[in-house]
């Protein structure tokens, strides 16, 4: 796949079947767009490409209600390249590119630069400044056989609309599984291993703090998940903390990997920690023997919901 940093394409001979977004999370909504773009490739000239932005709009318009992204942009590359895509304009956002007209979007970056012929989109769209861009506009210029459009209405679930909004509260507030059942794979966040307190080690329950600070958090408690090491091609059972510790009076929040029947140093290691279910809040404890109860039962618990000390998944993961 090939990730291009403007809105030029070098190729006359390209036909390019286009979905515009930011693309937050890779979700069930943003899949079913991709995958009518597949669906509708002619020739081994006709390339899927997805057009969108960094950073995102509102961290640049709206600051102080920026919520962090759900993924990091190495693992929507990732997932965008597993479903096909072909190339990604990442078009850079400022202030300045916020002030363009919509008409300027679709003349000069659409048609003349991209060379567009295929363009889907969900029938909210907006863009261009004010976002004063939609749908019926894009339409205008279809008519004129600038190039082909198609919009879509939102999908969902029975009990959520496919929405980055949606799933960033949901994981906010620890409900993991429906989260992950929009997303349609195991939501995860990816770091390197830092250097930590060692307490862990100390109780018997060695643990990696994993610095990742660009994505959104889930709320604090213990969690069971999948955990890939680089350069490993499998997914280890492992019991997430993330929080304050508020045993030891913490006050910054971290996130701890116990891997499940595992012994090595994972120091400097990249992680990808991919999030299954919530098992509890966390808690402040009488004592570091009470501590050392409550983690028992908890690695016990994840063990049942996990069934397995490690599996293979592609990037999607199975759901």
């Amino acid at each position: 796949m090939i990730l291009k940093r403007n809105y030029k394409s070098n190729s006359k001979d390209i036909i390019y079947n286009v979905a515009i977004g930011n693309f937050d999370g890779i979700h069930l909504g943003h899949r079913f767009i991709l995958n009518q773009l597949k669906s509708n490739k002619k020739s081994s000239k006709d390339k899927i490409a997805v057009i969108t932005f960094y950073p995102h709009p509102v961290k640049i318009l709206k600051p102080s209600a920026w919520k962090k992204n759900l993924i990091k942009f190495r693992t929507k590359f990732r997932l965008l390249e597993s479903l096909g895509v072909d190339t990604i304009f990442q078009i850079p956002f400022s202030k300045e590119f916020s002030n363009i007209s919509a008409r300027f979007f679709i003349e000069n970056i659409l048609i003349k630069s991209i060379k567009a012929k295929n363009i889907f989109v969900g029938e909210d769209f907006k863009f261009g400044k004010k976002r004063e861009g939609d749908t019926i506009l894009l339409s205008e210029y279809a008519k004129k056989n600038k190039f082909n459009l198609k919009y879509f209405k939102k999908k969902g679930n029975q009990d959520y609309k496919y929405s980055s909004s949606i799933i960033r509260n949901l994981i906010k507030s620890g409900e993991l599984e429906k989260a992950n059942s929009c997303l349609g794979y195991f939501w995860e966040v990816e770091g390197k291993v830092v250097k930590g307190r060692t307490k862990g080690r100390e109780l018997g329950y060695p643990t990696a703090n994993i610095n990742y600070t660009y994505q959104i958090a889930p709320s604090n408690g213990i969690y069971a998940a999948w955990v890939k090491i680089e350069d490993e091609d499998i997914w280890r059972a492992a019991a997430i903390s993330t929080g304050t510790r508020p045993h030891y009076n913490g006050k910054k929040k971290i996130l701890e990997v116990h891997l499940l029947l595992f012994s090595g140093n994972l120091y400097q290691k990249r992680l990808r920690v991919a999030f299954i279910k919530k098992i509890r809040d966390e808690l402040k404890f009488e004592s570091e023997s009470d501590l050392i109860k409550q983690m028992e039962k908890d690695c016990k618990s994840i063990q049942i919901i996990l069934k397995n000390k490690y599996i293979k998944m592609d990037n999607l993961g199975p759901l």
